[in-house]
């Protein structure tokens, strides 16, 4: 399973959201290495498909499931839509499904068709 997060020089949420992802990690017991990617000019943002920072993939996937594929990208801080509210980071909950659907997507699948 490979884990990114991305993120800027100075965002001021990089620092939770790489706990929250490291805590995360070690509840659900995986081994491994968490890549960590400072975005540091506007063409390297491009060419990852940044939606700012903080971000976080697992296996190349958004661990904000709902956001659409953004045609800007770019050098600034992320916006998490959560219940209704903006938020600089993702929750612990959004890691933590993002990892489970990389670790076992024919049990995520069953569970969204209803078939568990």
């Amino acid at each position: 399973m490979k884990v990114e997060l991305l993120h800027i020089a100075g965002c001021p949420h990089t620092e939770a959201t790489r706990r929250l992802l490291d805590e995360t990690w070690q509840e659900l017991g995986l081994a491994g290495d968490i890549e960590e990617i400072e975005v540091s000019d506007p063409s390297q943002a491009e060419a990852l498909s940044f939606p700012g920072s903080p971000t976080i993939r697992i296996d190349g996937i958004d661990v904000e499931t709902g956001i659409l594929r953004q045609n800007r990208h770019g050098l600034s801080c992320r916006i998490y839509m959560i219940e209704g509210n903006a938020h600089g980071a993702p929750t612990r909950e959004m890691i933590r499904r993002a990892i489970r659907a990389a670790v076992s997507p024919a049990d995520t699948q069953a569970r969204a068709g209803g078939l568990v």
